[in-house]
């Protein structure tokens, strides 16, 4: 191989591996592990409206010849951001309900990042012709999100309705297995 084969391999595979890499205090969704409050990097001790406020992000990294691909799941991430969320444990009694919450959230948010990668599976054909479509697909999908975290919130009372809030999760949960095979762990081939 010539030098500079070798090099611009060595530079494509350090870019992919780095898109996978978590920087301080961030945590990928995973049905596994949940959030705790340890996650939390910024700690509250005044009055605030709620005690606890996280930060989620859903990522994409896709790139040229991803159309050739048949899952791009690792190519969008949903992850929690612990270095800009924050926690008030002195003002409750019970932080772990609020914690709860938030993970549901982040459930929530999963959900609409098993969307988007679908999505984008689904219309890979045309990244050939430039990644406006992936674009176009988030920020239909982040409205979408918004919209259902709000809905949520009114729902819920802010997750103080356990009635409501165990609904919501169960639905929520129905929602995560049906969208299984677009899970960031998922790396098998995928038929739409």
């Amino acid at each position: 191989m010539k030098v500079t084969t070798l090099v611009t391999l060595f530079l494509i595979l350090s870019y992919v591996s780095r898109g996978q890499e978590l920087h301080e205090g961030e945590l990928r969704w995973s049905s596994e592990r949940k959030i705790t409050e340890s996650d939390y990097k910024i700690k509250v001790g005044s009055k605030m409206n709620t005690p606890i406020l996280s930060q989620f992000t859903i990522s994409h990294s896709v790139g040229g010849f991803d159309f050739l691909k048949r899952n791009l799941n690792q190519k969008i991430e949903n992850k929690f951001i612990g270095q800009v969320s924050w926690i008030d444990s002195t003002q409750v009694k019970n932080i772990s309900r609020y914690i709860e919450y938030q993970q549901l959230l982040f459930d929530v948010s999963e959900v609409y990042a098993r969307k988007f990668r679908k999505q984008v599976l689904k219309n890979k054909a045309k990244l050939k012709k430039g990644f406006s479509i992936v674009s176009e697909i988030n920020n239909a999908i982040m409205s979408e999100f918004a919209e259902a975290r709000l809905e949520i919130e009114r729902n819920t009372e802010g997750g103080n309705n356990i009635e409501k809030l165990q609904e919501c999760k169960d639905d929520i949960l129905k929602q995560l297995s049906e969208l299984k095979e677009f899970s960031f762990e998922n790396k098998k081939k995928i038929r739409l």
